[in-house]
Parts: structure tokens; sequence; C-alpha cells
């Protein structure tokens, strides 16, 4: 837990970012306080890969951009910018291609799901019918896109890229109907000790923003906003001036056991027991 301490009476950064907060929700967020979360289909054949977990092997996850298709329209001559529809980004997400084959079994699964996958027998490459009687269609055609059914027809419902920035949680940002439309591998060579990596572009249908999921202990909110109210009083509060112990003001009186000094042109009331300096 970071310790925090005053930055002065006034210090516009630290207002600003909350700097003096006994809980620093004003903070820009880390780029890498994440995980991603995969929610699978329940109806897609996927044997080695869960149907909701979370991928912890990620080396890196772009956040969807929106474009809001603004259209200039003339109006007697000048131009009126109209929003006509929001279109959601693609999102690239890089993972590691680890010995465990964590992040294969799950694109395997995937080209299973939309085509005949990686998979293919060697004979339907030597001795396949492509232009005689034989020649398959529609399921019984191997290479290709197949016939999904419709309640299988995202393999991939739902991605939430997950912020978590204190005890009660942080963002969450919920891709739907999530498709690849692109995987590229890496490239081997004997002079690159550098980890080999899957680079993956999903598009997803729509997504959501929600702030504060995840462990909401009321218990734990309740103490941080306690503790921070309590530090944010000792911040507003002004510092009383701390006089020396035995020494005060002359106001034009003195007791018999008190004597004036003569303090930078100032006179101070001083006890007797301490000598004139």
């Amino acid at each position: 837990m970071a310790v925090t301490a005053r930055t002065g009476p006034f210090n516009a950064a630290a207002e600003v970012f909350g700097v003096d907060d006994f809980v620093t929700n004003k903070f820009p967020r880390l780029k890498y306080n994440f995980n991603i979360q995969f929610i699978l289909n329940e109806n897609v054949s996927a044997p080695r890969v869960k149907k909701n977990f979370i991928f912890n092997r990620v080396v890196s996850v772009g956040l969807p951009d929106s474009d809001y298709g603004i259209t200039p329209l003339n109006q007697y001559n000048r131009i009126r910018h109209v929003p006509t529809r929001l279109t959601v980004g693609t999102v690239p997400i890089v993972f590691y291609d680890t010995k465990d084959n964590e992040f294969q079994d799950m694109m395997l699964a995937y080209a299973g799901h939309y085509f005949h996958g990686h998979g293919i027998a060697e004979t339907n490459f030597n001795q396949y019918e492509v232009i005689e009687e034989l020649f398959g269609s529609g399921n019984s055609h191997i290479f290709g896109a197949k016939s999904i059914p419709k309640n299988s027809r995202f393999f991939f419902e739902q991605i939430n890229i997950n912020s978590r920035e204190s005890a009660s949680g942080g963002r969450t940002i919920q891709l739907f109907n999530c498709m690849i439309t692109a995987i590229q591998h890496d490239t081997l060579s004997y002079s690159d000790s550098q980890p080999v990596m899957y680079s993956v572009t999903f598009q997803p249908e729509h997504f959501n923003i929600a702030a504060e999921v995840g462990n909401s202990d009321p218990e734990k909110v309740a103490a941080q906003a306690s503790l921070n109210t309590i530090d944010q009083t000792a911040i507003n509060t002004p510092v009383a001036t701390i006089e020396p112990v035995g020494e005060k003001p002359f106001t034009g009186t003195t007791k018999a056991n008190e004597s004036l000094n003569d303090k930078n042109g100032e006179l101070t009331v001083v006890p007797n027991t301490v000598g004139p300096q």
C-alpha cells in the first residue's frame, strides 16, 4: 500500500489527480493492470477449451475504437454534420504461443467450428475429385465454410477486458459476438531469442463499458471511503502556528515571573528562567 503525504498548502497536480487521497482513484489507469476473460458459446465443440476462463498468457490487447459515421449534409449552403451509425472497430490481441498449446487449442476449435479445421486428412489433397461427379457440395465439401446453426453462430459470445485498479474493482469492457478476422503467426529465426506469439484481430458487433465490477466488497469500500474522508479532513484543516514554549508576544503587561526580550525588533515575553537572547 502506498503511503501518501501532504504535498504543501496547494498543489494543482495533487488536487487534480488526488495525490493526497488515501485511496488514489484519480490516477490514470496503468496499461499492465488487466486480464482477458473468454466466454464461449455453450453449443460449440471445444473439448480442450473451457467455456468460461481467464486467459493470462497475453502480451497485449487493444481497446475498441468507435466510428460515429458523421455525414455532412447541405442545409441551404450551410454544412451540417449528422451522426448516422455507431461502428465498432477491430480489437487486436497478441497471445504467447506456449508449449502447452493453450491458444493453439482454441484456434483449432474455432477453425473446426466455422470450417473443417487444420486436421484434414492428407488423402483429401491427393485424391479429392474437384471436376468429376464425386465433387462434394454443402457439408460434404471439406474446403470452405460450413453451415452454422443459429444457436452456435458465434464461437466467442463475449470477451471481457478487465482493468483492476483497486479492491473495489475497476472497469470492464465487454465485447459481444466476436469474430476472428485474421491470425498472424510469428517468424522463426536462429538470430532471435524472443518468444513466439500469435497476433489475432477480433471484430465485435458491439461493446459495453461497465465500471466497478468484480470484487466489490462493501466493507472494504466503506473502510476506504472513511479513511479517505479522514485524510481529506486533515489536509483541509489549516495547520496551527506553533509558538516557542514559554514565549508569547508582548501585549502591554508582564507578570512578576516574566521579562521582556527584544527579538528582531519585536518585544516578546519570556519566563525569568530563560535569559535574554
